[in-house]
């Protein structure tokens, strides 16, 4: 479907409407929903990452606690474990209202970084790095600290009023352009993404590496050449959709059967 940037954003707003209508889903389906969506993004976002783990390897690694067999990379296992917990600190973060801050997101890194070496956790890099395959300027090292501040003091003020969506979609594609890690860039930036997403009332989103990847290096390659990040907005939104459709479908499904128990009980 080839929509506008606002004609996706009128749309996530009125189908988020519609679940909010919706009778609440059960603490069971909201417990159901989150972990389902938790194994697919920690598989797809780090086989974005060039994770060599199938979606049945990253179930069992992070679901049962398995090694997967010989042959892959412990670094692999470990990266998928470290950004299964980093999900689910997203909602204790937003149950326990902690705001933005550049705390925060050295805390995120430090989950994702799960398995690397100590140095590497939750710290800048101390040094220039260039994204092979792409025109993208990166900050200087010594940008970063002061970047990261101006960035997180813009999406915190007050005034800016962007929708949910296109502010947390622009914080991501300014955040993988100042690439401030030496690794973990784009894992953290999409852990954050959806951290933003989940306090304003979304569902969490999944990139997804088999459809998404080409799509999503585009977008953020259009926002290095032109500034704009209404692509990336386009497929954020696109997938939020998607993941509030999926809700409301479960909500319906349980009205439906308190609908029949509801019949049951009044015929007794």
């Amino acid at each position: 479907m080839i929509l506008s940037k606002q004609e996706w954003l009128e749309q996530a707003d009125k189908v988020l409407t519609e679940l909010k209508a919706c009778r609440p889903l059960s603490v069971a389906a909201v417990q159901r929903l989150r972990e389902e969506i938790k194994l697919q993004t920690t598989y797809d976002s780090n086989a974005i990452e060039g994770s060599t783990l199938t979606l049945r390897e990253t179930v069992l690694v992070v679901k049962e606690g398995i090694t997967v067999g010989s042959g892959k990379p412990i670094r692999d296992v470990m990266a998928a474990r470290g950004y299964a917990a980093g999900f689910d600190a997203i909602f204790d973060f937003i149950g326990n209202r902690t705001e933005l801050s550049e705390a925060l997101i050295l805390n995120f890194h430090k989950y994702v970084m799960l398995g690397a070496l100590p140095q590497f956790y939750g710290i800048f890099r101390d040094h220039n790095v260039r994204i092979l395959g792409t025109e993208c300027k990166t900050a200087e090292y010594w940008e970063i600290p002061y970047k990261i501040r101006e960035l997180v003091d813009w999406f915190n003020d007050p005034s800016n009023l962007l929708h949910p969506i296109e502010k947390a979609s622009l914080f991501h594609a300014r955040f993988e352009t100042i690439h401030p890690f030496s690794d973990g860039n784009g894992r953290t930036g999409r852990l954050l993404l959806n951290y933003m997403l989940v306090r304003d009332g979304y569902w969490p989103v999944n990139i997804r590496y088999a459809e998404d990847q080409e799509r999503y290096y585009d977008a953020l390659a259009s926002y290095n050449r032109d500034d704009s990040a209404d692509a990336l907005t386009c497929l954020i939104a696109e997938r939020a959709i998607e993941q509030l459709n999926y809700c409301i479908e479960i909500a319906s499904q349980q009205q439906a059967c308190q609908t029949i128990l509801d019949t049951e009980r009044s015929h007794r």
